[in-house]
């Protein structure tokens, strides 16, 4: 039973941490003079997937219609056609207007606590629960004993 268990928090833990991984855009290496549009498009619109708009509520760069977005869309092409990184602009954007530019915030102490508080909240709700399940067997067995 006890096994069982630790097979079910280990089951669950894998299943949370898993999508808490950012997924940093495939780079097209080698001389950005080589890249045709085609895959320079590509790569910005994977760019601006991963940006959230800073005008429109909950939304990417990407899905965002704004001006602001637009603007944003260009610049985003305009740095990969002078052979900027994806990271590079990623860089530039957070430099420009914060870290909430990101939909996925980087690992820092003050985002720790967004990362690490279900976790723990789901470890507390587990040993609540195998604490109450504890004592309620040992009452169904004292109550056996007394019979």
């Amino acid at each position: 039973m006890k096994g069982s268990w630790i097979l079910l928090l280990v089951v669950t833990l894998v299943t949370l941490l898993g999508p808490t991984r950012a997924q940093a855009p495939t780079e097209t290496h080698g001389n950005p003079q080589w890249r045709t549009p085609a895959q320079l498009k590509h790569q910005a619109i994977e760019i601006a997937a991963g940006l959230r708009c800073p005008m429109s509520a909950n939304q990417s760069l990407q899905d965002s219609q704004s001006p602001i977005a637009n603007e944003l869309k260009a610049e985003i092409y305009l740095q990969l056609e002078q052979g900027k990184t994806s990271d590079e602009i990623v860089d530039f954007m957070v430099a420009r207007y914060g870290e909430r530019i990101r939909y996925m915030p980087s690992l820092s102490a003050g985002t720790a606590l967004l990362f690490f508080a279900p976790l723990c909240l789901l470890a507390l709700a587990i040993f609540w629960y195998l604490r109450q399940a504890g004592s309620a067997a040992s009452f169904n067995t004292s109550q056996e004993d007394r019979s």
